[in-house]
């Protein structure tokens, strides 16, 4: 399934539009979660998670009201930014509340799709700004939804193999050096990889290079790590984009 199946219908014209929509996607992802923990009653253990994910949600929302505040001097106006939202990620949620059976990992399957699409958005929105100082904090969204992805994926990762009761480690670095040589084997690896098997690799790599940017401490570490993960999820979201119309 493509993380979006259109493009935004316009291109972000002001800073207070573009922090407007921010709000209001961390606001309905907060309402959204609420509901879902409300609904999970009987289940104490996926109810508090869905509950932990809208206290981060809510992190996320004081966030970009201080950005706000920072660059615009007041809270965005956010009364005329419903059209803009990606329908896809309404979708999701819809998905998520109609299904009967949820389990750790589906939830946060469905988290991370979020922040993956969110970040799509943003990417989108940096490449089609209408000034450049929208761009560069469409750029800002999109690293922050890039970071959140990668928290929830190490939490999905780990939900997954909880449920089957192992867990497989991933390869990891500690510093530069060694994620150079781990990346040079994992690209070579995904390079290798046809079919409907791209995607699963992708999504590997996506894993393994989150994992070393949360064990990196010195400085060069951090940003190739950052520099890795940006380029896999951006590539996951180009595969995830034309799975279904059979491109590789």
């Amino acid at each position: 399934m493509p993380l979006l199946s259109q493009e935004p219908a316009a291109a972000i014209a002001s800073m207070d539009e573009l922090l407007a929509i921010a709000l209001a996607m961390e606001e309905e992802a907060v309402r959204r979660y609420l509901m879902l923990a409300e609904r999970q009653r009987g289940a104490p253990d996926l109810a508090a998670l869905f509950q932990n994910l809208a206290d981060e949600e809510g992190h996320h929302v004081a966030a970009v009201l201080r950005s706000a505040n920072g660059l615009l001097g007041h809270a965005p106006v956010a009364a005329p930014v419903q059209w803009h939202l990606p329908p896809d990620i309404a979708r999701s949620w819809n998905e998520v509340e109609a299904s009967v059976r949820l389990s750790p990992y589906k939830a946060l399957s469905i988290a991370v799709l979020n922040e993956e699409r969110a970040f799509a958005f943003y990417a989108y929105v940096a490449a089609h700004a209408a000034t450049p100082a929208v761009a560069q904090q469409a750029e800002v969204l999109a690293r922050e939804e890039l970071r959140h992805s990668a928290q929830l994926r190490r939490a999905r990762r780990h939900a997954y193999h909880q449920e089957r009761g192992t867990l497989i480690p991933l390869p990891t670095a500690d510093d530069a050096a060694g994620l150079r040589v781990l990346a040079d084997t994992v690209e070579a690896e995904l390079a290798a990889t046809t079919g409907t098997q791209k995607v699963a690799a992708a999504e590997r790599a996506v894993d393994i290079y989150s994992l070393a940017l949360d064990r990196m401490a010195d400085e060069d570490g951090v940003a190739l790590a950052q520099t890795l993960l940006k380029t896999a999820t951006e590539r996951l979201v180009f595969l995830g984009n034309h799975s279904s119309t059979g491109a590789e």
